[in-house]
């Protein structure tokens, strides 16, 4: 099965513009992302999905393929199933440009759980971090996702969820890696987003509000989603005590 990593790159951010290209222990946001992707042992090709010409500009003056796409997208999986109408595979797995320190194991993970997925008609797949901090639960921009008893996934929501009316559960928090087969993403494409999508912005609840299964599996904890200059900190932190 050939896999395609598709690193969705947008340089409009409401809370950091121009993210993707920001220095985080000398180098943009998106080459680290870019080597992330390249310790991995499923990909076997990986491109940058952008419609900004900067981000472009930068990708092609430093040997990382990219790729231009429509500007009108409203979710990085959109822009993903563009590029899967144009370029062949047979699983698409979706990584944040926004994720500098993300786990090159996680994304195998979560690939190699949808290969494993595909004979029982489950062409979605993502991944969890088994235990939510009290930050996180706090936190609105932290997605938690409530598993089945077969390990796929029930819902997901903003909100700490399932409440502990009877007794105590361990909440869990989504990570933002997803893998699709082509059919999905094209599906996933030709949708209009749902009351729960929309309301909650969370796009793979496109799948979840149609009845589709998402396999799900815990990965490690430790990558940072970039969505503030602070977090761009946090980061280059964790890269200097690690060097």
């Amino acid at each position: 099965m050939k896999v395609l990593c598709v690193i969705p790159a947008r340089w409009k951010s409401t809370r950091f513009p121009g993210k993707i290209l920001h220095e985080i222990a000398g180098k943009p946001m998106i080459k680290h992302v870019w080597e992330r992707v390249a310790e991995t042992t499923t990909v076997d090709q990986a491109i940058v999905a952008t419609d900004d010409d900067k981000i472009a500009d930068y990708c092609k003056a430093n040997n990382i393929d990219v790729i231009m796409t429509s500007p009108d997208h409203e979710t990085g999986t959109d822009r993903a199933a563009e590029v899967a109408a144009r370029i062949d595979a047979d699983i698409y797995v979706n990584v944040q440009g926004d994720e500098p320190i993300i786990d090159p194991a996680a994304i195998d993970t979560v690939v190699n759980l949808l290969k494993r997925s595909i004979d029982k008609g489950i062409e979605v797949s993502t991944g969890y971090i088994a235990e939510a901090t009290p930050e996180q639960l706090e936190d609105k921009s932290a997605v938690q996702l409530v598993k089945t008893l077969d390990d796929c996934v029930l819902t997901f929501s903003r909100l700490p969820i399932p409440y502990a009316h009877a007794e105590e559960i361990q909440r869990t928090v989504h990570v933002g890696l997803y893998a699709m087969t082509r059919p999905a993403l094209k599906r996933f494409a030709e949708w209009e987003r749902g009351p729960v999508e929309r309301a909650e912005s969370i796009e793979l609840m496109r799948y979840v509000e149609r009845g589709e299964r998402i396999a799900c599996t815990p990965i490690a904890a430790g990558s940072i989603g970039v969505d503030t200059p602070a977090d761009a900190a946090a980061v280059e932190a964790i890269l200097a005590a690690a060097s």
